[in-house]
Parts: C-alpha cells; sequence; structure tokens
C-alpha cells in the first residue's frame, strides 16, 4: 500500500484486542516516513447506530470518552459539532479532554475571524462557558451519535438510545474505507 501523500509505502500495523465494553475491537494504524498517519479502531462484529448522552459537570469531567472515527460529538448549549472528516481518527480521552479540544478549535476560529467583532465575540463566549463548566459553575450536554455504534462513554450517568436508520444514513462518517481494500486482516 503506498503514502496518498509522498507515495512511498507505508507502515501498516493490524491487531485485535479485547477491550471491556466492547468485546473485540481491530486497531489499525498506517503511517509513512513523510509524517502521513491514519489509525482507526473498529469493533468487530454488528452495532446499533447510537446516541450517547452526558451532563458534563466538574465531578465527571475524568469520565472515558472513546469515539470511533464515524462519531459525531455535540454540545447543543454552544451550537458545537464535531464531525468526523476523510481524515478522521478514532481517540479514547475524557469529558475534559474533549471540552479542550473545543477551546483549542474555538481560539483558532477567533484568530482567523479576528477582524470579525460578532464572530469574536461568539468565540469568546463559547470559552466562557466552557472554562466555568470546567471550574463546576454550569453544565453542558455531551451528545456522541454514531452510525456504526463504535464510540462508547463509559459512565452510568450516560444515557444510550438506538438511532433510526434515517438518522444513521444523515451523520458523517469520515472516508475510511479509502483505507481498507487492500489490507487483508488476519487475526
Amino acid at each position: 500500500m503506498i503514502c496518498p501523500i509522498c507515495g512511498k509505502d507505508l507502515k501498516i500495523f493490524v491487531s485485535t484486542y479485547d477491550v471491556p465494553f466492547f468485546e473485540k475491537i481491530l486497531l489499525t494504524s498506517i503511517s509513512c516516513e513523510c509524517g502521513f498517519k491514519h489509525a482507526d479502531s473498529i469493533v468487530v462484529g454488528e452495532k446499533e447506530p447510537t446516541r450517547l448522552k452526558i451532563k458534563v459537570r466538574r465531578d465527571n469531567l475524568f469520565t472515558k470518552v472513546i469515539r470511533s472515527t464515524s462519531g459525531t460529538i455535540r454540545i447543543p448549549e454552544l451550537g458545537v459539532s464535531i464531525e468526523p472528516g476523510p481524515a478522521s481518527q478514532a481517540f479514547v480521552t475524557n469529558l475534559e479532554g474533549i471540552l479542550r479540544r473545543i477551546e483549542d478549535i474555538v481560539r483558532i476560529a477567533m484568530r482567523w475571524n479576528e477582524s470579525d467583532e460578532i464572530k469574536v465575540k461568539r468565540c469568546e463566549w463559547i470559552l466562557k462557558k466552557i472554562q466555568e463548566t470546567i471550574d463546576g459553575e454550569e453544565e453542558l450536554t455531551l451528545v456522541l451519535e454514531d452510525p456504526f455504534g463504535n464510540s462508547l462513554i463509559i459512565s452510568d450517568e450516560c444515557f444510550k438510545e438506538r438511532i433510526s436508520e434515517e438518522e444513521a444514513k444523515n451523520l458523517k462518517t469520515g472516508d475510511i474505507k479509502q483505507f481498507l481494500p487492500s489490507v487483508n486482516f488476519i487475526t
């Protein structure tokens, strides 16, 4: 398999792991000496499309979150959505980690829009609400939707529901299939 950036051979790592809450997971990592990389975790087997919801508070900021390459994260109170794109990578973090990722993105958006006072004020408001949540003054709702059911929030406080096929079709999934056709998965 060759690198889509520089055309050199890619290093491919494929492994399976038994993970609590997930059964068996297929982990793939593709990298090149030019710096290109792509990682994915795929739950082996069929899962239902899911929507996970949790209130984010100071006392649960360390709650683990596993976002697959197909997971969409939303925080409705902030009007924030993080949708998977073609280079989407799976990650494991906690609720605070997601808030910090959003902070980083909002700070970049502020710099890009520094001449637009309305957008800067909106960014400042989002940053303020995130900090108030971390400080225990506010609560936010985190929604994690996955059309393949491969994302997870590990908490008894998490509400999980199946989403309809129609809702699942409307979610972005990223384009992980571009990396999979020529990989022979042997476990």
